[in-house]
């Protein structure tokens, strides 16, 4: 595929390592632009969408590139669907409250225990952000929290790609400038001429209008008269779309084009509640029936944000209902959408409502915002530079007393509401150091509420138990790898299904590197909740329905369990026999290696180190910190010494062939006896014997050796650890003296390496240990190493290679 003029022009910016804000209309090849470069070469990627649904549109395209002959394998991640094994893939896509808990490790979709690894890997990778815009419409903390992180990106050097149609003029100025990003506005400047625009302009012609739903009567009944909606819907032939703002009125569209007459063949419903099979194959007759290249029918969808801005489809007639005007023109991105191989036409009708029902229809945008927008409907042909206007119009403008700001104060306002937000990014540091504290992805995440999904399943009856062996005992079908088939809600609506369910619901998540069941006292994003189906069921044409489904015909009342076993159970533990000065001698290369050579671990850190550091050489900076890796992970395992965890491994596997065990072929039981606490202090001692003094590098290498000791829980404090305890084994000293004569240390430290013992012994005070919160200046060089050490551990433990890291720069 040959590139455009805009697309060739992005792939140049990111290919020189430039962060990059494009502004470009929908159809146009945006993902192509932001990454057609990894044809070329290995680049380390996180793509992230607000919505979930939107990912398969980007891993499909991405799927579609080659590199040497090879075809790309990029992996979703979210709450749904968890194909990553800790961000170690090339290009992972995932959603943006994935990122945001992601940034101070605390992953949503991962252990918690591998925060430090999940932070890193973002630190790696190219960000890219798509349809940014739509994070001003779920709150002004959210759009906050993302400006947060671009900054916190660009001040380590780090390269973010943002993507929209939809941002006014003068705040892209404004964040391009503030924020260190390219601003590339196709049909402006040098691409004014962009063959992809010349064709959507000469070939697309899309007429929008608004579609005014009234009150039956004039009197006290407010009920609207839907019928000039229904009759478009039903009356009208060939392809037709409808978006609505939420599943109920989705819902109940579809129960009135039924009473009209249409068929249920002839409507697809498309919407994030419905269980995944469900969906995928709703996607899949929506992709026949509305996809590129697909034939000619009389055929509705039924749709909602979902498709708006994620799903290559086209419809000749697009209607939506009132919402922001980003929204709006995502929206009718769909109507009319195949220009590039001849003329086609398009009608996009936008739902007006009685102001005074305005304030019901919005949800879940602001109704303001979403007054503004229909207050200011261009009329006639919506062409890109209309779109534009209207947007540079009332973009993040809301209604006061009715009026809307004088055309001349609209980008004032704009420029100070951005302003705001950035001037805010402290709020969102601060937030990502408490919530590291507490442990809590969930103190960032409910800044995304409107976004955020919990998974809903149910159970036939009135309420569900926990193990009533008379029906399902749910714990045994999970620990047999069962899991149920689920629907998507929002965080809100899971709460009020809680309630409505009575005590009678039940929460399973993911806990201690367990799936666990219990009440559904609380629920958090990440939590699949189980409802009973007197508070809600599965219609097949609907899917998750809120009501008792025990009198709905053809109504489903238990969701499906399926044999999928959570990728979590790491295959990386099975049977492999090791000592434990081979594996340690491994994991000590692995993780020098990967800051020593050019890659995808010591190209980040030499930014880092060139930001964090300007006035010292980054590079000779880069590769003490990969002398110091190879040091903490020397000792990652120092634990393992132990003479009671070397009796119990000896009891798991009395054949085994090494003096001091590494790892037994009886994997899946558990020591049960902690080996990583005596690693840190261990560490600090080893350094102090290699290099004397630590001097103004103290905090370094504690930060370096917490990073090491934490390679099984990034929530490990030494100092913190009960009942403290090394025991060395007989044979400890001469594995010290293996690991240090392989760092080509001198005899004056190997006749030492006793108080390398007697440091490990010695439990850490508080003092001595860093908190290492993600607004510590060297929390990047932690979380890298952190993840090095981890990976190292990893690969070494399974015999193959998880993660690709190196690359040519």
């Amino acid at each position: 595929m040959e590139p455009s003029s805009f697309q060739s022009a992005v792939q140049k910016l990111i290919g020189n390592g430039r962060s990059v804000l494009l502004i470009a209309p929908t159809g146009l090849g945006k993902t192509f632009a932001v990454t057609g470069n990894l044809q070329q070469q290995y680049q380390k990627t996180i793509y992230a969408v607000p919505l979930r649904a939107l990912g398969c549109g980007i891993r499909d395209a991405i799927r579609e590139f080659k590199r040497d002959n090879t075809s790309l394998a990029p992996v979703i991640h979210h709450g749904d669907t968890q194909e990553s094994e800790l961000f170690s893939e090339e290009v992972v896509i995932t959603t943006y409250d994935q990122v945001v808990c992601g940034v101070p490790g605390l992953p949503l979709s991962l252990p918690l225990s591998a925060g430090h690894a999940v932070s890193g890997a973002l630190l790696m990778s190219c960000l890219i952000l798509d349809e940014v815009h739509l994070a001003w419409g779920i709150s002004d903390q959210a759009l906050t929290i993302l400006l947060a992180i671009i900054d916190f990106r660009r001040k380590l050097n780090l390269q973010t790609v943002v993507i929209t149609a939809t941002l006014p003029d003068a705040v892209a100025k404004v964040i391009s400038e503030r924020l260190g990003l390219e601003l590339v506005i196709v049909g402006e400047d040098d691409l004014a001429d962009d063959e992809g625009l010349k064709l959507r302009k000469g070939n697309r012609q899309l007429a929008v209008s608004v579609l005014e739903l009234k009150p039956r009567d004039k009197g006290e009944n407010k009920q609207l008269d839907f019928s000039p909606l229904d009759e478009k819907l039903v009356g009208a032939q060939g392809k037709r779309i409808y978006f609505a703002n939420t599943v109920d009125r989705l819902q109940q569209t579809y129960d009135r084009l039924i009473d009209e007459g249409l068929q249920p063949s002839k409507i697809t419903a498309l919407h994030n509640r419905m269980p995944r099979s469900w969906r995928s194959k709703a996607e899949e007759q929506v992709h026949d029936r509305f996809g590129k290249n697909s034939p000619e029918g009389d055929w509705v969808l039924l749709t909602n944000q979902v498709a708006e801005a994620g799903l290559d489809i086209s419809a000749p007639l697009v209607i939506s209902d009132p919402a922001p005007v980003d929204t709006l023109v995502q929206r009718s991105g769909r109507c009319a959408r195949w220009f590039r191989k001849g003329k086609t036409n398009g009608d996009f009708f936008v739902v007006k409502v009685p102001s005074a029902q305005l304030k019901e229809w919005a949800p879940p945008y602001r109704e303001a915002v979403v007054g503004a927008g229909l207050k200011t409907i261009p009329e006639g042909q919506l062409s890109w530079t209309a779109e534009r206007d209207w947007i540079n119009k009332v973009w993040g403008i809301g209604l006061k007393q009715g009026k809307l700001p004088e055309p001349e104060d609209v980008p004032k306002k704009q420029k100070e509401q951005i302003e705001h937000s950035l001037n805010k990014t402290a709020f969102a540091l601060n937030l990502f150091d408490r919530a590291a504290q507490k442990r809590k992805p969930g103190e960032i995440a409910n800044e995304f509420r409107e976004i955020l999904s919990v998974e809903v399943a149910v159970e036939e009856g009135e309420q569900v138990r926990l193990d009533d062996l008379a029906q399902r005992d749910l714990q045994v079908m999970l620990s047999l790898g069962q899991y149920p088939e689920t629907s998507s809600v929002s965080l809100g609506r899971a709460w009020s299904l809680i309630r409505k369910a009575k005590n009678g619901a039940v929460i399973i998540s993911f806990e201690n590197d367990e799936l666990i069941l219990r009440p559904a006292s609380y629920v958090r994003p990440g939590d699949v909740l189980i409802v009973p189906s007197s508070a809600a069921y599965l219609h097949p044409n609907k899917g998750l329905c809120f009501d008792d489904g025990s009198n709905v015909p053809g109504a489903v009342l238990t969701s499906d369990w399926l044999d999928r076993r959570k990728k979590r159970v790491q295959q990386y533990a099975l049977g492999r026999r090791q000592g434990l000065l081979e594996h340690t001698t491994n994991v000590m290369d692995a993780a020098y290696r990967r800051f020593a050579e050019s890659g995808a671990y010591r190209n980040p850190l030499v930014k880092i180190l060139e930001a964090l550091e300007p006035q010292k050489d980054a590079n000779q900076l880069a590769d003490l910190i990969a002398e110091l890796a190879r040091v903490a992970a020397a000792f990652h395992d120092l634990g393992k010494a132990d003479q009671r965890w070397q009796a119990r491994a000896r009891d798991l596997d009395p054949q085994h062939f090494a003096q001091l065990i590494g790892r037994t072929l009886n994997t899946g039981e558990h020591i049960g006896i902690p080996h990583t606490p005596p690693s840190y202090a261990a560490t600090i001692r080893a350094c102090e014997l290699l290099i004397g003094s630590l001097g103004s590098a103290e905090y370094l290498i504690r930060a370096i050796a917490l990073a090491a000791a934490r390679h099984h829980s990034s929530f490990l404090n030494p100092s913190g650890v009960k009942n403290y305890a090394f025991h060395p084994h007989l044979e400890t000293v001469a594995f010290l003296k293996n690991v240090l004569a392989q760092m080509n240390a001198p005899k004056t430290v190997l006749d030492h390496v006793d108080e390398v013992i007697i440091a490990a012994k010695t439990r850490p005070t508080a003092d001595q240990v860093p908190l290492m919160l993600p607004n510590d200046d060297l929390f990047p060089v932690y979380a890298l190493v952190g993840r090095a050490i981890l990976l190292a551990d990893r690969e070494d433990a399974k015999g193959e290679e998880i993660e690709q890291w190196r690359y040519a720069p």
